[in-house]
């Protein structure tokens, strides 16, 4: 896991040079590409609060990696996002959604391995809801810089949900849940459509894993 994040790493550290010297932009950026980085901002800070979650109350070593990689992988992807959004003049929102910050609530409320894959599920849904908009920003951004961003972030999203959904059938959880439209809040008030079928889609996942602990628990 380790050499994969390195490789991964690559186009990330790539993408630190070129925010550096990048020359200030021309014209502003479309709404958006705006609407991209505040959701992407939000989404870095979720997975680095819920990676720090994870090494603190994951009782699998796989889970406890996984976690311990995001807060790394995501801390670089947001330093790289924070620059280029002070180059462009973007305001950037100080905290997850009211959303995120829900979800990551209801996944500590359990403890054990009910932890793990409630962790595992919600993290499906979090990183599939950031890949659909970093696609539409990559489909529909026109400015040069936040393109870049979207495009480095690309990979390591991808990444990340190829080994959440190979641990999620190592321990029996479901590993596809609608990812929504993207639409992270902003502001941090309520969620959007796309948020509310992402939070659906998680609460669906860890009531379908927790009902799966509890049987094994009693069979065992």
């Amino acid at each position: 896991m380790r050499r994969l994040s390195r490789l991964v790493l690559l186009p990330v550290a790539a993408l630190g040079a070129l925010v550096l010297t990048a020359a200030p932009a021309l014209a502003a950026p479309s709404d958006q590409d705006v609407t991209w980085m505040q959701a992407a901002h939000q989404s870095n800070l979720a997975e680095i609060a819920a990676g720090n979650a994870a090494q603190q109350a994951a009782t699998t070593p796989e889970v406890r990696e996984l976690g311990a990689m995001f807060v790394q992988m995501h801390t670089q992807l947001d330093t790289q996002l924070t620059q280029a959004a002070q180059q462009l003049g973007v305001q950037l929102p100080g905290e997850p959604s009211a959303e995120q910050q829900r979800q990551l609530a209801a996944v500590q409320r359990n403890s054990g391995q009910a932890f793990d894959t409630a962790w595992i599920a919600q993290q499906i849904g979090s990183h599939s809801t950031t890949l659909a908009a970093t696609q539409r920003e990559l489909q529909n951004g026109s400015d040069g810089t936040v393109l870049d961003l979207a495009r480095a972030a690309t990979p390591v999203v991808e990444q990340h949900l190829t080994q959440l959904r190979d641990t999620a059938r190592k321990y029996g959880v479901p590993t596809s849940v609608p990812g929504g439209t993207g639409g992270q809040v902003a502001d941090g008030g309520l969620g959007t459509t796309g948020w509310a079928l992402t939070g659906l889609g998680a609460v669906a996942l860890v009531a379908g894993t927790a009902g799966l602990v509890r049987r094994r628990a009693t069979s065992a």
